[in-house]
């Protein structure tokens, strides 16, 4: 990897006993850190927006955008599409239920009657056609502004973060394990 002005050559300017190359691999932590920071603060910002445009948050904008694509879903489907647990999505479609904005059916487009199908109602319809284009966000935005190569490498990135998080190994539904700091301060 070339050097360049702001990374030290091998040795330089290290602390006793600690390579500079340590140094510049905590520095690019560091950034990423800062940098995942900034994507999760503009995906809050986000969903703030979306909550005071739609009264719904975003992630039911996003079930409701899943249920408009499929026309009816299974709850364990809306739980994949989601990448969360099975008793999550059903909670949240408890809530849009009570909203008014989707409506269970038993059997749906099958002849089996056992499985509960999900609907968008009218009132649901109409409210993903006022919220326009509120489903896709800056990330999306962001994302699409990448070329196919930069894309691609962004995700191979993010696929090796996840294999690496302890979270990674879980089924996407569950809640990652607590850390020793976060069970301390009461997060």
């Amino acid at each position: 990897m070339p050097q360049n002005a702001s990374s030290p050559a091998q040795g330089e300017n290290a602390p006793p006993g600690r390579p500079a190359a340590d140094d510049l691999r905590e520095a690019r932590t560091r950034k990423v850190l800062t940098d995942l920071r900034i994507v999760f603060r503009a995906i809050q910002a986000y969903s703030k927006g979306v909550e005071r445009q739609c009264r719904v948050s975003a992630t039911m904008l996003w079930v409701l955008r899943e249920i408009a694509a499929a026309g009816e879903m299974r709850i364990s489907q809306v739980a994949r599409a989601l990448t969360i647990h099975q008793s999550t999505a059903s909670n949240l479609l408890d809530k849009l239920e009570t909203r008014g904005l989707i409506a269970r059916q038993r059997g749906g487009n099958r002849a089996d009657q056992r499985v509960v199908m999900v609907v968008l109602t009218p009132e649901g319809q109409a409210l993903l056609a006022r919220a326009g284009n509120l489903d896709h966000g800056p990330l999306a935005e962001a994302l699409n502004r990448l070329s196919p190569a930069e894309l691609a490498e962004l995700g191979q990135g993010l696929d090796k973060l996840v294999a690496v998080l302890p979270a990674g190994q879980m089924d996407p539904g569950m809640a990652p394990p607590i850390t020793d700091c976060a069970s301390k301060s009461g997060e």
